[in-house]
């Protein structure tokens, strides 16, 4: 799954470069689209654990961003009191609207769901699993003062549904969320069309 998300970022500007000839590749304009990083980090039992998630995206207006992802928590030799270890992996869909505070910073609110499949792992070394599924509202607030990339810090909760058969803890709880965001059409349009670019001077001569 992993491996599927990373060919569909980045084929998305080789799509446009073949599709499009010299005379109106200058004046091709792409989506704003982008992909991020997420790190998620939650507390259970004294042990801290982290989500993974990479998630591409497109604006579908201004400020109304959608996208899909795929997210994971790995094996992290933590064991609960009922002597097991979990991981965690399934795919998610998002929306998120934004609001600008000022030029570089602007206020994020999220919507997330997803749903896949929880393992645990006994000190026996047997093995349970079950479905896994969330949904998490987030607010998170962005950097965007770099060209090339954005970083936001921010908090949720993810409310889960599990097979307690698997796992007796729940794992509905707040977490602390990292972020680190590709601006993909902006690179694209620095690399490719430079006068689409918004970090071009006029008399620059790739203009």
């Amino acid at each position: 799954m992993r491996t599927f998300l990373f060919l569909i970022i980045f084929s998305i500007p080789l799509y446009f470069f073949s599709q499009n000839n010299d005379s109106d590749f200058k004046s091709l304009v792409i989506p704003e689209i982008g992909v991020r990083f997420e790190l998620k980090n939650f507390f259970l039992e004294s042990n801290r654990f982290k989500i993974q998630e990479i998630k591409p995206y497109f604006n579908i207006t201004d400020n109304i961003k959608i996208g899909v992802g795929y997210c994971w928590l790995k094996n992290n030799n933590n064991y609960f009191q009922d002597s097991s270890l979990i991981s965690i992996s399934s795919s998610n869909f998002f929306v998120s609207k934004q609001w600008d505070i000022s030029k570089i910073f602007f206020a994020e609110a999220t919507l997330d769901f997803g749903v896949g499949k929880i393992k645990s792992t006994q000190i026996t070394n047997e093995n349970y699993k079950g479905i896994y599924s969330f949904l998490e509202p987030a607010l998170i607030l962005n950097y965007q003062g770099f060209n090339f990339f954005s970083l936001g810090l921010g908090s949720g909760i993810r409310f889960t549904k599990s097979d307690r058969s698997v796992l007796s803890n729940s794992l509905t709880l707040p977490t602390i969320i990292l972020r680190f965001s590709f601006k993909l059409s902006e690179i694209y349009n620095h690399f490719f069309i430079a006068s689409n670019s918004s970090l071009y001077l006029h008399y620059d001569r790739r203009v």
